[in-house]
C-alpha cells in the first residue's frame, strides 16, 4: 500500500511542481502586461501551456521518477515532522491573504498597479518570504517521503531556480515600496528566522 501511495505521490510532485514554476516566470515577471488581459484570459493563455508540460512529464514518468529507494521509515518521520511545520506555517500566513490573492488573481487585477501597503505583521514579521519557506520545506518533505532517485535530482535543480524568484520578487518589492522594503529586508530575514536573545 505504501509503495503504490509513494509513486501516486512522485508522478504527483514531478507533473505539478515544474509546470507550477513555469507558470511563475510566464505571469510575475511580466505581470503589467498581463493585467491588460485581466485573470480569466490570462489563465485560459498560461494553463494550457503548464498541461502541456505536465503531460509531456506524464509521459516519460518512468525514467524521470528513476530508481525507487524504497521506503525508508526514518525519512518518512522526519517527511511528517517537516508536513506538521508547514501546516502550521501555511495557518500563520493564510490569515493574512486572501484566496485570490493565494491564487494569483489580485496580481493580475488593474487594482495591483496601486501601490497598496507592505505586509510586515504576523509571520511576515518572522520571515519575508514564508509562502516560498512553505513551498521549500513541504517539496524537501515530499521529496524524502516518496524516496525516489530522480525527485532528488529535481530537487537539486529546483533550488536555484526557487532562489531566483526570491530576488525577481524582492526587486520588484524595492521598486514598489522604495525605501520602506529595505529597512524590511534590514529588519527581518528572508525565509530563515533569527534566534533573538531575551532579558
Amino acid at each position: 500500500m505504501i509503495e503504490r501511495v509513494r509513486h501516486f505521490f512522485g508522478i504527483g510532485s514531478l507533473i505539478v511542481l515544474p509546470p507550477a514554476l513555469l507558470f511563475w516566470f510566464l505571469i510575475h515577471p511580466w505581470a503589467r502586461w498581463w493585467r491588460r488581459w485581466g485573470p480569466l484570459r490570462t489563465y485560459f493563455a498560461v494553463v494550457p501551456v503548464m498541461a502541456a508540460l505536465g503531460a509531456l512529464l506524464f509521459r516519460f514518468r518512468g525514467p524521470l521518477l528513476g530508481t525507487n529507494l524504497g521506503t525508508n521509515w526514518w525519512l518518512v518521520t522526519v517527511a511528517l515532522v517537516l508536513y506538521a511545520g508547514v501546516t502550521w506555517l501555511e495557518f500563520q500566513y493564510w490569515r493574512h491573504l486572501s484566496i485570490a490573492t493565494l491564487v494569483g488573481i489580485t496580481e493580475l487585477s488593474p487594482s495591483a498597479q496601486q501601490k497598496g501597503s507592505l505586509m510586515q505583521e504576523g509571520i511576515y514579521g518572522v520571515v519575508r518570504h514564508p509562502r516560498y519557506l512553505s513551498a521549500g520545506v513541504s517539496m524537501i518533505a515530499n521529496t524524502l517521503f516518496i524516496n525516489y532517485a530522480g525527485l532528488y535530482f529535481l530537487v537539486l535543480l529546483l533550488v536555484p531556480v526557487g532562489y531566483l524568484m526570491i530576488v525577481l520578487e524582492e526587486q520588484e518589492l524595492i521598486e514598489r515600496f522604495g525605501e520602506e522594503y529595505r529597512k524590511y529586508q534590514r529588519r527581518v530575514p528572508r525565509l530563515i528566522p533569527r534566534w533573538r536573545k531575551t532579558n
